[in-house]
């Protein structure tokens, strides 16, 4: 039934003449892309510290329990399954197919603000609720995942969000549980990195070819699990040592956010491939991450808190 559904969606696609096509793909794209990165780093730097960090909370933590599932489960993509559908925007399927990794991305982001903003603003959660199933719905459209693979996804995710919200109102009430929360996330990367590497993976082979390499599949989970590893103890220094301020936004914190980007997108596009022929690809891609992710919760606001520490001396 799910694939036959990507075979009606496809039908409905080729007889509209590809015109909504473009526009799938950037709602696909807008949830997960180098540039939403680079957007919520500049929020957490410049323009509101609290949200900003609840937001990577939600999308780092979100997108490692998401690689798990996927690598656990094992599960091809719909054209590997079928060779009837012919799915748009294959470069941005990366990964085995259950559950969607561009829908947790659009849950834990647009959920995160939905969170944040909308009990305030309920035109802003409602908007924030179809982007996700518009989301949800364009990986079905461009023939990219099953209706399985979203829906358990934003289940998924809904429920990691929802742990959050836990987990954020027990540190306002017990702020030293930071540790705790910091070192639990560390181990659950390791965890992680070392089931990926230990289970079991299907080998399927075609006309002497293999189907799915699984470590092409492993590499998103070695991402993910890398910057949960560096994430973690970057949050903690900053709660614990740095708390820097976004109350009184100035030029120069908005300047310093917009040059701290270039670094940052140099790490997460180059120091990968940079490392890979000493580390292999994948422990390239966990330690890549990890740095990213230490970089934007950590290095990034200690100039910050220098920046502002000058300020108020003069």
């Amino acid at each position: 039934m799910d694939l036959e559904y990507l075979l009606l969606l496809q039908r409905l696609r080729e007889a509209a003449g590809w015109l909504l096509t473009p526009v799938m793909e950037l709602v696909s794209e807008l949830a997960a892309s180098s540039l939403t990165i680079a957007v919520a780093a500049f929020v957490f730097w410049a323009v509101d510290r609290r949200f900003g960090s609840f937001l990577m909370l939600n999308y780092v933590g979100s997108s490692l329990l998401n690689q798990a599932l996927k690598l656990t489960a094992c599960v091809y993509r719909p054209w590997v399954r079928d060779p009837r559908i012919h799915p748009v925007a294959m470069d941005t399927a990366t990964g085995y197919s259950f559950p969607s990794g561009h829908t947790q991305s659009a849950a834990a982001i647009y959920g995160s603000i939905g969170l944040w903003y909308g009990k305030r603003r309920r035109w802003l959660a409602a908007l924030m609720v179809f982007m996700i199933l518009l989301t949800a719905f364009s990986r079905n459209y461009l023939g990219v995942h099953t209706p399985q693979d979203v829906l358990v996804s934003m289940a998924l995710c809904g429920g990691y969000l929802w742990l959050n919200s836990k987990i954020l109102a027990r540190l306002e009430r017990q702020p030293s549980f930071d540790l705790t929360v910091a070192a639990a996330g560390m181990v659950l990367a390791l965890a992680a990195v070392f089931w990926f590497e230990v289970k079991s993976y299907p080998m399927d082979y075609v006309n002497g070819v293999l189907l799915v390499d699984p470590e092409l599949m492993m590499e998103d989970g070695f991402m993910a699990a890398g910057m949960v590893f560096g994430f973690f103890p970057g949050w903690l220094i900053e709660r614990r040592w740095l708390r820097f301020s976004t109350d009184r936004r100035t030029a120069g914190q908005f300047l310093l956010a917009a040059a701290a980007l270039v670094p940052m997108l140099l790490i997460y596009k180059l120091l990968p491939a940079a490392l890979s022929g000493a580390l292999g690809l994948l422990w390239a891609s966990f330690v890549s991450c990890a740095l990213l992710a230490f970089y934007v919760t950590a290095l990034v606001p200690a100039v910050i808190c220098l920046l502002q520490r000058r300020q108020a001396s003069r």
